[in-house]
């Protein structure tokens, strides 16, 4: 939002430096993107000139070769493009060594192969307004020769480029901005003098319409004043000025009205020509699919049934808060216009914009939510000037159709709140102070009670503490005291469930993993493809399709990484991550702990070491430490029989989620899958997916128990057991039976597989499994007899799951 110094000291006295405006508007929130000086420079170089013939440019159809008297017998040749002016007319020119806005120099210079001494100039290039179309023709009465700056008078002007955040609509007007100025500065707020054009909610008399109809609720309320016998012409000299100012070009002294009120209240305001109205009725309705309208930049805009449109009696005329269209437009033969001016709902102008692709002044502000007790008062503010400028003459009263829905709304509100919030105290009437020069209504209930009525142009106030952040905002956050910062000690533990990713990061680090980190946002066709229908939480309206869903495996993440590296010749190739993973549990979806590795056999670097090759017994081991952290059961793992991701009869998984709240996974990654990636070699992984209440219990504590001096006592078990028991689980049992029997003074150190056998002495379909428990007492030394007593009765134990073959 472009706001000009000199327009705004029409509504506020500042007596301030146009630096120290920029200040304030930074620190009251209107964060200032740039500064543009206007005016006409003093420099000796930029200079009235005269030309004396204009020829065709030998080497270019679209330049002219001119002669220019820039001084008494100091006649230059220079080379121009454009097309406005003939010989003596009087034009600014820049003469070498002119340095114009935006740090432009002049120089003498070969265009074409002709040489031009200097430069003719428009508005734009001399930083007077937007006006590039031509030259910048200036009166006959300007003395050739003489300085520019000396000759003509334009007032210099501060433009200031102020970026607003998408609440604060109020300030895309110079009158709001004035508004939190005036604010700040504490002085009053000078608002335009509106003659007032009395308001009918009928129909009035002498008015160009016989009707008005809203037939949707995205217009809640529209207003109209005809005004007769106009003359269409230039503006005066102060509007063009204000206009270019901030950006805008201009057009004839009517369109440059309704733009002008806009820029100076945030209301858009549009006017017809009156006789271009066919059927004398306006109607305000959504356009139907395929309903066509030519805007005013002469394109043929296809509309959809979802775009408002305000129509006459046969077509569309404007699409509704975006645009006008060629049909109804002011020209040089317009004598009555009807100005308009309505309330739009914001979210179906911002949606028309969008789709149509069109951006404009009103429907930037119309998006953002324009102030509604504005759409009366702009209608008025533009019959005012119409009448001052055109010469024309209001024919009716003010024609209302509907009432806007939002106005003011109230908050209940505790003055007290504000030490509470901003932790310094501000005086209660320097607070009520602030509120009312903003425009909020005070009234005071009790001593810590005040009832707050919220003007219609703030409805991003919806609480106290946006009450409060108004308060602090006007008073000025540089004027919070100093105060020496206080630090308070966080005790107690971390969460267990962070606790648990960090330290299983710490372990695969510690043994030669790297750290990588991939988005927790996956496709989700690939996904589904491997991990089934429905496995993942699809997003409704995704980044792109290569982020369309939550991942639900580290392992896709992991690979990418792996091929990355092997692609780019690093030898890194063992990479771990940690973090979180969304599945479906029990038909709904849960969002996982997860800590998930990869590596190759064999690294792929050329080395003269021979390297020992990983293998299935080595992931897994890997991955013990991980589940020990969270549970304190002996891990018994079962085959993947079928798997996209794993290799069937390579790879290995424990856990069930749904029942044991954990999932591990190891082994060969499916040969297919690998090479997705791009990744020829064989890949081991591992995946540790764990459910955080899992961690809710409060865990055990761990009590130190120094190591015993005393010697073990080991028994050794040996069984025949069915060929497909594993030897987890006979380890896990025996373990558990070892534990029941021995008495206090007595701990089982370990119980550990020492020996698999099947062959000769050994059934078919059987395997003898060689256990060994080691006992040990931190008191003192056991005695045959008592480690004896606990073993025999394990072996009992044991007697009734397997057939014993040896003991010692």
């Amino acid at each position: 939002m472009k706001i000009s110094a000199r327009w705004l000291k029409r509504y506020v006295d500042l007596g301030i430096s146009d630096g120290e405006l920029g200040e304030i508007f930074t620190s009251i929130g209107l964060e200032v993107d740039a500064v543009e000086k206007v005016g006409v420079s003093s420099q000796e170089t930029l200079v009235v000139g005269e030309v004396l013939e204009i020829e065709q440019h030998p080497n270019a159809d679209k330049l002219a070769l001119c002669t220019v008297r820039v001084g008494e017998n100091d006649a230059r040749k220079i080379v121009c493009g454009a097309r406005n002016f003939k010989v003596n007319d009087h034009v600014p020119v820049a003469l070498p060594g002119t340095v114009l806005p935006g740090d432009f120099r002049i120089e003498k210079s070969n265009l074409r192969g002709v040489d031009s001494d200097g430069m003719m100039c428009s508005s734009r290039e001399l930083g007077m307004g937007d006006d590039h179309a031509g030259l910048l023709i200036l009166d006959k009465s300007t003395r050739v020769g003489r300085r520019l700056h000396d000759e003509i008078v334009v007032p210099d002007d501060t433009v200031f480029d102020i970026s607003l955040t998408a609440n604060r609509g109020d300030c895309l007007s110079h009158i709001g901005v004035a508004r939190d100025v005036a604010a700040r500065l504490n002085i009053p707020l000078k608002f335009p003098t509106i003659k007032g054009v009395e308001v009918s909610s009928t129909h009035p008399t002498d008015h160009f319409l016989d009707e008005i109809s809203i037939e949707t609720g995205d217009c809640e309320c529209y207003s109209a004043i005809c005004v007769a016998d106009i003359k269409i012409g230039e503006s005066p000299d102060w509007m063009k000025r204000d206009l270019a100012a901030v950006g805008i070009r201009s057009i004839n002294n009517a369109v440059d009205i309704g733009n002008w009120v806009m820029m100076e209240t945030g209301q858009p305001v549009h006017i017809f020509d009156a006789r271009k109205i066919i059927g004398n009725r306006l109607t305000i309705r959504l356009a139907v699919d395929g309903e066509t309208v030519i805007s005013l930049d002469s394109k043929r805009r296809m509309l959809n049934s979802s775009m408002m449109v305000i129509c006459d009696g046969e077509r569309p005329l404007v699409i509704a808060g975006v645009t006008g269209s060629i049909d109804a437009e002011v020209d040089g033969d317009t004598t009555d216009i009807l100005i308009e001016s309505a309330y739009f709902n914001a979210n179906s102008i911002r949606q028309t914009a969008k789709a149509l692709n069109i951006s404009t002044e009103s429907s930037h502000r119309f998006s953002r939510d324009i102030d509604t007790a504005n759409v009366v008062r702009s209608c008025q503010r533009v019959a005012d000037l119409v009448e001052e400028v055109c010469g024309g003459t209001v024919r009716s009263k003010c024609w209302v159709v509907g009432t806007p829905k939002r106005l003011e709304s109230s908050i209940d509100f505790s003055p007290s709140l504000i030490e509470k919030l901003c932790g310094f105290p501000i005086a209660i009437d320097v607070g009520e102070g602030i509120l009312t020069r903003l425009g909020f209504g005070v009234e005071k209930l009790d001593d810590d009670r005040w009832s707050i009525t919220v003007p219609a142009h703030r409805p991003d106030i919806m609480c106290s503490a946006d009450i409060v952040s108004e308060c602090l905002r006007i008073y000025g956050t540089d004027k919070i005291p100093e105060t020496p910062p206080k630090f308070y000690g966080i005790h107690g533990n971390s969460s267990r469930s962070v606790t648990f990713l960090q330290n299983s990061g710490n372990y695969l680090s510690n043994h030669g993993f790297l750290e990588c980190c991939s988005l927790s946002l996956r496709n989700r066709f690939d996904t589904e493809r491997v991990f089934g229908d429905d496995s993942a939480i699809a997003m409704h309206n995704p980044f792109s399709t290569d982020q369309s869903c939550f991942r639900v495996s580290l392992i896709p993440g992991l690979l990418e990484t792996m091929a990355l590296n092997i692609q780019n010749g690093n030898w890194e190739t063992k990479f771990f991550e940690t973090g979180r993973v969304v599945l479906k549990i029990g038909g709904k979806f849960n969002e996982c702990l997860a800590v998930g590795f990869a590596m190759l056999p064999i690294p792929i670097e050329r080395s003269w070491r021979n390297f020992v090759e990983t293998d299935f017994y080595d992931v897994k081991a890997l991955i013990f430490p991980i589940l020990q952290s969270f549970s304190d059961r002996l891990p018994v793992f079962e085959d993947v029989e079928s798997s996209n991701l794993w290799q069937p009869g390579y790879s290995a998984s424990c856990g069930f989620l749904d029942r044991e709240r954990f999932q591990a996974t190891c082994g060969l990654l499916g040969i297919n899958f690998v090479k997705k990636f791009d990744v020829r070699q064989n890949v081991f992984a591992a995946e540790v997916i764990v459910h955080p209440s899992i961690f809710s219990k409060r865990p055990e504590k761990i009590a130190h128990r120094a190591f015993s001096q005393f010697p073990r006592v080991s028994k050794d078990i040996s069984l025949i057991v069915d060929g497909d028991e594993r030897g987890a689980t006979v380890e896990s049992n025996v373990l558990r039976f070892a534990k029941k029997n021995i008495s206090e003074e007595i701990f089982i150190e370990s119980v550990n597989v020492f020996d698999v056998y099947r062959g000769e002495g050994i059934p078919d379909g059987m395997k003898n499994i060689g256990i060994t428990i080691n006992y040990r007492s931190d008191r003192r030394t056991l005695t045959d007899a008592e480690v004896q007593t606990a073993f025999n009765s394990t072996q009992s134990d044991i007697e009734k799951l397997y057939k014993i073959r040896k003991q010692a």
